[in-house]
């Protein structure tokens, strides 16, 4: 407000007053509807060409789901639980029977579905609305679905027989008894009529089920190598040292401790660990052993001869304790070989250097073993016109018996001649059944040493192809 003081004159008089001015008139606001009318509807368009691209378009379904205008995360969702809910009626001769998708463990990839179903049917896109139903590869629980399957449609069902083992006591071996083939719903074919149903179109499914074989949980092929595994077992059980079987064990003994039982596809053996206490029991005596050593025949310049005696080490088991345990725990495996502990005793090489001394003068044969004598024998050499040669030889060859002379050639023929021990051409030490005259100054052979017969077996075993002989007077 503005106030200003003025003088007027008014009839004369001088008037003094406070004027004041009137107020002014308040501008009228301008009035902006155009905008807030226009906002509204922009929201709108934007919302909706949003919606447009989110959303799926209408007409576009899967396994009976109406997806559109939908979300791809609500469409999904939609996809399986209509899969779930679905109603499969299966055509059989003993009367249709209804089940569900949930009973039959029907699935989808329902997330896939529903973008594939965005992806190629956007609502934005009217070009692409009523698409229809979408093509789906719907899978199937196989283990649901037989489930179900066998007490809706029985009839369809034979059950397969599984393959068995069997111990033959004839024969003391395991047999086969073979797996016997079944029918029943082929589950993966019934899922292909299924998808191809649902590709069609609608919300319900009616399906005609196809059979197929059944095979076995345990098939022949596994019984079979079962029967091979536990046939090589028992003909190999046993209680071994260093790889060698030391205490066989009889197949149909060991088969009687085995208790072989089907398990899924498979076999399990049990071992009754109370019945191998009688066997392992005695093992002590079975097993222990003493040492035997090697004992070979040499010349004087140590030339191995012959081994007269194999060596074999010493034997003494450690302890009883746990064999049992073990054998069973190893029979169970599939393994009927069980190494015992045992500690050793190792045998030794004796090299026996032998050596045959023929005293013409003394009438005797000396046996020596390692330059010690070991046996004289009183002997006959030959006839003056037939003597036995002087000289250092060899045996060459040795026979249990043969006839002597006998041959053009010959004057003489003697059968049946025992222990023969040739060292010097047709000269050999030999036994004597046709007279008894031995000893010093006996000369009654055509060149041969003759021995009573017990002396020439001595003598033959004595000496070995190699044996040095030494004839003197």
């Amino acid at each position: 407000m503005v106030s200003a003081a003025s003088s007027a004159c008014v009839r004369g008089i001088n008037v003094v007053e406070k004027l004041e001015w009137a107020p002014a008139e308040p501008a009228r606001k301008k009035r902006h509807l155009g905008l807030w009318l226009g906002i509204p509807g922009g929201v709108l368009a934007v919302a909706a060409t949003v919606a447009s691209l989110v959303l799926v378009a209408p007409g576009v379904s899967a396994a009976g789901a109406d997806m559109g205008f939908r979300t791809s995360a609500l469409a999904a969702h939609s996809v399986s639980e209509s899969l779930a809910s679905l109603e499969v009626t299966l055509v059989d001769d003993g009367g249709d029977v209804t089940l569900t998708g949930a009973d039959l463990g029907l699935t989808v990839d329902a997330e896939a579905v529903a973008q594939m179903a965005h992806d190629q049917h956007p609502l934005w896109n009217v070009t692409s609305w009523n698409a229809g139903s979408l093509p789906l590869d719907v899978q199937i629980d196989e283990a649901t679905a037989t489930a179900a399957l066998e007490s809706a449609v029985p009839d369809l069902y034979v059950e397969p027989t599984d393959a068995g083992v069997s111990f033959d006591d004839g024969s003391k071996t395991y047999t086969v008894v073979d797996a016997v083939t079944g029918t029943g719903v082929d589950v993966e074919a019934l899922a292909t009529s299924i998808s191809a149903a649902l590709t069609d179109g609608g919300d319900a499914v009616t399906v005609t089920p196809v059979t197929s074989s059944i095979d076995a949980a345990i098939t022949t092929a596994t019984a079979q190598a079962e029967v091979d595994s536990l046939n090589t077992m028992i003909a190999e059980a046993g209680f071994y040292i260093d790889g060698e079987k030391t205490v066989g064990l009889d197949p149909a003994t060991v088969a009687s401790w085995l208790t072989v039982a089907p398990e899924g596809d498979a076999f399990t053996v049990t071992v009754d660990r109370a019945a191998l206490d009688e066997v392992v029991r005695p093992l002590r005596e079975t097993v222990n052993r003493d040492a035997v050593d090697e004992r070979i025949v040499t010349d004087s310049a140590g030339k191995h001869l012959r081994t007269i005696q194999e060596g074999q080490d010493g034997w003494q088991l450690a302890t009883l304790d746990g064999v049992a345990d073990g054998f069973a725990e190893s029979l169970a495996s599939g393994n009927g070989a069980y190494e015992l502990d045992v500690e050793v005793q190792t045998s030794k090489t004796i090299e026996l250097y032998r050596r045959i001394d023929v005293d013409k003068s003394d009438g005797v044969t000396r046996l020596y073993e390692n330059e010690k004598l070991v046996a004289t024998y009183a002997m006959a050499i030959g006839k003056p016109a037939t003597p036995t040669d002087n000289g250092n030889f060899r045996v060459y060859a040795q026979l249990t018996k043969q006839d002597m002379g006998c041959v053009t050639g010959y004057s003489y023929c003697t059968k049946n001649v025992p222990w023969v021990t040739y060292f010097n051409g047709d000269q050999g030490l030999h036994g004597t059944y046709w007279h008894s005259n031995f000893g010093a100054g006996a000369m009654m052979s055509h060149g041969c040493v003759n021995l009573p017969i017990s002396a020439a077996e001595a003598v033959y075993r004595f000496a070995q192809v190699g044996t040095e002989v030494s004839v003197h007077n």
